[in-house]
């Protein structure tokens, strides 16, 4: 576990990046949103960014994970290169963010934006920003598509990868925009609703790779082949005073809960729980009472975050 944490960390913080970005500028092509939320969060998730690429250099790259015996070599070198141009495109965008005054919506009522040559720029670039951050997730996939048994448990487990950006950088960027209307209540409801329905669409397609993947990926990576058993016979003896005991390298370690009920709180914390506050939060969103859809709205930023961590720890288990 203590090997793979990196590698979960480093997964949550891609698609929490690649997923945030791509709703903000969703919100900005289709011109839903103000231009001082557009560029605040701009300049957060270029952050974000910069630090999930160091994060990806440091305990992600090319020969830290040609290691692992699953993987595919193949992938692994060319992970490196669309993450940066992820980062190094968001840098543009935010410039010709910063230089089109007239970006966004003003008041309640949804306003056409004059299409000026800065706005053209902005977008094309925007538009590049996230074809790199796909391409990073497919990369991503295409590395631990070996973990799956079949070709079929493959091609799940890259969808996977774009499903939980959805789901993770969706609800992020709805978060951050419900707490926007809590200082301008005038907005209209239609960018908060369209945000939380991309979360829930993004939820629904994690369930759909879970339940139809997770048969192929377990029968690959069940834990039974890293945890032999052991039949030669251990011995105790009394400990001299003063001296350190060391656990033997052969004897398995008993986790307080197994394979199977983190699975089940996976899908509890993950899945459930999300879509049935969402669906309260759809609600609350179209009777305008944005600061209790607010709050819902961090709890799932919490579960949701929790439940991926989860399911890419089982996702990891067999890793070698």
């Amino acid at each position: 576990m203590l090997i793979t944490l990196p590698l979960i960390l480093f997964m949550v913080l891609t698609e929490l990046s690649i997923g945030a970005f791509t709703v903000l500028f969703l919100l900005d092509w289709r011109n839903m949103v103000k231009r001082s939320f557009l560029i605040t969060y701009a300049f957060i998730y270029v952050f974000l960014t910069g630090l999930t690429y160091l994060f990806q250099q440091g305990f992600s790259n090319a020969t830290l994970l040609n290691t692992f015996r699953l993987l595919d070599k193949g992938w692994t070198g060319a992970l490196s290169l669309p993450l940066l141009l992820f980062f190094l495109l968001m840098l543009p965008y935010t410039v010709f963010l910063l230089a089109d005054k007239k970006a966004g919506v003003d008041g309640k009522v949804e306003e056409r934006t004059i299409v000026s040559r800065v706005r053209i720029l902005r977008l094309v670039t925007g538009g590049l920003t996230v074809l790199a951050g796909l391409i990073t997730l497919f990369v991503l996939g295409m590395i631990y598509r070996p973990i799956a048994s079949s070709s079929l448990g493959g091609a799940l487990v890259v969808g996977s990868f774009f499903a939980a950006a959805l789901a993770l950088g969706g609800v992020m960027t709805a978060m951050w925009l419900g707490h926007w209307y809590l200082v301008t209540p005038a907005l209209s409801e239609k960018p908060l609703q369209f945000a939380a329905i991309l979360v829930l669409l993004g939820i629904l397609a994690e369930v759909a790779f879970a339940f139809t993947g997770a048969p192929a990926v377990a029968a690959h990576s069940s834990p039974t082949r890293s945890i032999a058993t052991v039949t030669s016979t251990v011995t105790t003896a009394t400990p001299t005073p003063g001296t350190t005991i060391v656990k033997p390298s052969d004897v398995p370690t008993v986790t307080p809960l197994s394979t199977g009920a983190i699975g089940w709180l996976r899908i509890l914390i993950g899945f459930v729980l999300p879509l049935v506050l969402l669906v309260f939060i759809i609600k609350l969103i179209r009777d305008r009472s944005f600061q209790s859809a607010t709050g819902m709205l961090y709890l799932v930023v919490v579960l949701t975050l929790a439940g991926e961590a989860m399911s890419r720890g089982l996702f990891l288990t067999g890793l070698q």
